[in-house]
């Protein structure tokens, strides 16, 4: 990794008499071991000059260094132009820093009743075993529950199961069934927690409808063989990116792994030796699949000439600073995207999920039973399987009855 070479005065004249340069080269050095460029370095050490000049000018509440001096300082409207993302990143990174210093105090405890109320929710929810992914969940829906029936005075003591209901029918209308179906469960969980603890008297979680969701009432959206060699084929194995996100893609269509799944794996997961790889699937089952010549070859290719030299033992990493292993599904589903947008795919909704469908509809075509694809995409009900059937059009026409008007 090379090291920075940043020597250029004039970037550092603003913090040289400052007793704060030190955690802006704390800051930047940092960044130096995750990757980032001495442009993105010089960036930092500018706005973080610009931020001590300002909290050196006379001005109402400006030279007082606490943790909301941050935040102050990226509303000031001449200077507004000068806060891009990566700005303002840097400096809550530098905020941090100095907080684990000591030489500002943590956030401030939140005192807006409805965060308060929300936060006593979410404890309670993580009491009882929930994951903090679906308390994310929970506060996506009830937040902007709170914040619209709140009143100042009451809280929402005075809600009644009309007011439930006309707020359900609005939002909904917003959503798809399986979202709408989704917050209808989780403001169920807070009405219930609600009366529980006196902020309600009446169970109103019985005035939240349930929405009419039919599993499998639609076709599984898959792509035809063209589109997916020609979505493999856009990605520029000449590039970093590009030889990682061919490695994701084929590990989506060979082994119709789940997004979530791809962004879990480890270099610890793959037998080399015995050409298998350890799925963490599910609910926390595990599978053991074989793993393709081409999907091993396509991985070997990023490891050698892509993946960071780190300690995690993270598989697939981002390609822009800080290069950070990935730790969620969204990087995966964000590739899948772009490779379908850049091959023109269009019109197939859970973009990751298509290359599962994909699989499975090649299988039924080429013969497989119901059974053999539930045990390849490793689903938990085996009749989740059944929905393939609907694709498998051949079969379905030995099923069908003849027109009673015979051929038209």
């Amino acid at each position: 990794m090379a090291t920075f070479k940043i020597s250029d005065e004039s970037l550092w004249r603003r913090l040289e008499a400052s007793p704060y340069k030190a955690f802006v080269q704390k800051l930047v050095s940092s960044m130096e071991t995750e990757g980032y460029s001495q442009s993105s370095a010089r960036s930092v050490i500018y706005i973080s000059g610009r931020f001590v000049e300002w909290l050196e000018e006379p001005g109402p509440g400006s030279s007082a260094l606490d943790y909301s001096a941050f935040d102050r300082f990226l509303k000031v409207p001449t200077l507004s132009h000068l806060f891009g993302h990566g700005e303002r990143k840097a400096l809550r990174r530098l905020r941090a820093i100095m907080v684990d210093a000591g030489t500002i105090g943590p956030a401030p405890a939140t005192t807006d009743p409805i965060d308060v109320t929300f936060d006593r929710f979410a404890n309670h929810l993580l009491h009882h075993g929930y994951q903090p992914k679906s308390i994310i969940a929970f506060g996506s829906f009830c937040k902007p529950f709170l914040r619209e029936v709140w009143t100042c005075s009451e809280g929402i003591a005075h809600l009644r199961a009309p007011d439930i209901l006309s707020y359900v029918e609005r939002r909904a209308a917003r959503y798809s069934r399986s979202s709408a179906s989704l917050m209808c469960c989780c403001l169920r969980g807070f009405l219930r927690y609600a009366r529980a603890e006196g902020l309600v008297e009446a169970d109103l979680a019985l005035a939240v409808p349930k929405v009419r969701n039919v599993k499998q009432a639609g076709l599984p959206c898959y792509m035809s063989t063209e589109q997916l060699e020609a979505v493999l084929a856009g990605c520029n194995r000449a590039t970093v990116a590009g030889k990682r996100d061919y490695a994701i893609l084929l590990l989506l269509a060979r082994l119709g792994l789940r997004a979530v799944e791809v962004a879990r794996l480890t270099l610890d997961a793959i037998d080399w030796r015995e050409g298998l790889v350890r799925i963490d699937g599910k609910g926390g089952k595990v599978a053991t699949m074989p793993l393709p010549d081409d999907v091993g070859m396509a991985i070997i290719e990023y490891i050698r000439g892509g993946r960071p030299r780190t300690r995690a033992r993270t598989l697939f990493h981002l390609v822009e600073a800080p290069r950070s292993p990935f730790t969620s599904a969204t990087p995966v589903i964000l590739i899948a995207r772009r490779a379908l947008h850049r091959a023109g795919v269009t019109g197939l909704g859970r973009k990751s999920h298509s290359f599962r469908h994909t699989l499975a509809t090649n299988l039924i075509r080429a013969g497989a039973s119901l059974n053999e694809i539930a045990q390849v995409l490793r689903h938990q009900d085996a009749d989740t399987a059944r929905i393939y059937a609907k694709v498998d059009v051949e079969s379905l026409r030995t099923l069908s009855l003849p027109w009673p008007g015979g051929a038209l």
